[in-house]
């Protein structure tokens, strides 16, 4: 009997490919959740603010963009 087993749907790693070492393709399947303290949002509003945005448009447009950036340029080649 040949029978085949169906290929996960959690196996991502054909999903994820880097043009760049700080720019990959989004997958909307992916996603995080971070917590921070009050005094961290404080900043983070006082800067949204400064740039007429919310703190969740200042961490999706800026923080999490620059992080990336950032962690692609210190990996080893």
């Amino acid at each position: 009997m040949n029978a085949q087993v169906p290929l996960s749907s959690y196996n991502k790693t054909n999903k994820l490919r880097r043009s760049t070492p700080a720019q990959t393709e989004s997958d909307p399947k992916h996603k995080f959740m971070q917590t921070i303290g009050d005094e961290m949002f404080q900043e983070l509003e006082k800067i949204a603010n400064e740039k007429g945005i919310r703190v969740q448009t200042l961490i999706r447009a800026v923080i999490v963009p620059e992080w990336v950036q950032k962690k692609g340029s210190l990996e080893p080649r």
